[in-house]
């Protein structure tokens, strides 16, 4: 009896000793049909930074938002002596205008980003492009009775001014990888600007009167007669443009969708900042017009894809 016993507990022993590695070689209770598998739902797919691989392109769309520009529109007399136009539109009342853009770049680290980013704007209005009517002055010196003759004009004029601009930035992207497909970033850099201003213009005007500085009024409906000045009745008409390239700087930041592993879902908001004025002159009855832009700085929202590639 008692060697019975024996036997019955070494084969117990042996049993447990193996019935880990069986059940090792089995693969577990679920490949034995005892229970039923449960699917492990596929991870989110996430950047990954391969030196060879982390290059990409990316189109961009998107609009100026809103702008903050000191807009200045003058009238210049031959005498150098400057009176308010009527031509500009309020930096708050420019329209907003639409961007396309082209991005290339690269990964430095799994978390930083160098790109080049050129975006282009077409034309939007600057002035009012409506008829106005108005009285303005011209002056001159008079050069046989002495003193300055001044002319009084009645004007009727039309003029468009548009502005269209190119910029290139060269940006260092930081992106804050959360694990998941979404992955804010922010960002900043500095390029060029390269802004065009195209004008076109119709003026019909009228001398009304005249009076020198000397002589006091010429006769009623009487003008100078000055050959400086615009004669009696004048019309101009046609158009300018004037290319301008400036310095330009812009931070970013937003938030990437990761749709697959080579292709990301951008949004964001830029602020743009464009060093230096841009100017046109048209001749006028009144003097030389000008219209100013400078100090701009423009909110953008952005939109686009970017597909990574080796």
């Amino acid at each position: 009896m008692k060697r019975a016993k024996t036997c019955i507990a070494t084969c117990f022993l042996i049993a447990a000793g193996v019935a880990p590695a069986m059940a090792a070689d089995w693969g577990g209770v679920k490949d034995m049909g005892g229970g039923v598998a449960i699917p492990v739902p596929a991870p989110v797919p996430v950047p990954t930074y391969d030196a060879d691989s982390d290059w990409y392109v990316g189109l961009t769309f998107g609009g100026n938002i809103s702008q903050s520009a000191s807009v200045k529109d003058t009238d210049v007399d031959y005498l150098g002596d400057s009176t308010p136009g009527y031509f500009a539109k309020d930096s708050g009342d420019l329209p907003m205008s639409p961007i396309f853009g082209l991005t290339f770049g690269r990964y430095l680290t799994p978390s930083l980003r160098a790109e080049v980013a050129i975006d282009y704007t077409p034309n939007y209005q600057i002035s009012n492009d409506y008829k106005l009517g108005y009285l303005a002055t011209n002056s001159a010196p008079n050069t046989t009775i002495g003193g300055i003759d001044t002319n009084t004009y009645s004007i009727s004029r039309t003029d468009t001014v548009q502005l269209s601009r190119t910029t290139g930035l060269v940006n260092l992207i930081y992106d804050f990888n959360t694990g998941t497909r979404f992955t804010p970033y922010i960002g900043g850099g500095g390029g060029f600007s390269w802004r065009r201003l195209q004008r076109s213009y119709s003026e019909t005007a009228t001398c009304i009167g005249g009076s020198n500085s000397i002589d006091g009024p010429y006769p009623p409906n009487t003008c100078s007669g000055n050959p400086s000045l615009p004669g009696n009745s004048s019309t101009e008409k046609g158009s300018t443009s004037k290319n301008q390239i400036n310095f330009a700087a812009a931070v970013q930041a937003g938030v990437a969708t990761n749709l697959t592993e080579s292709i990301i879902w951008d949004n964001g908001w830029q602020m743009l900042w464009e060093q230096g004025a841009i100017s046109s002159v048209a001749p006028s009855a009144s003097g030389g017009n000008q219209i100013v832009y400078k100090d701009a700085v423009l909110q953008q929202f952005r939109s686009g894809i970017r597909i990574k590639f080796d």
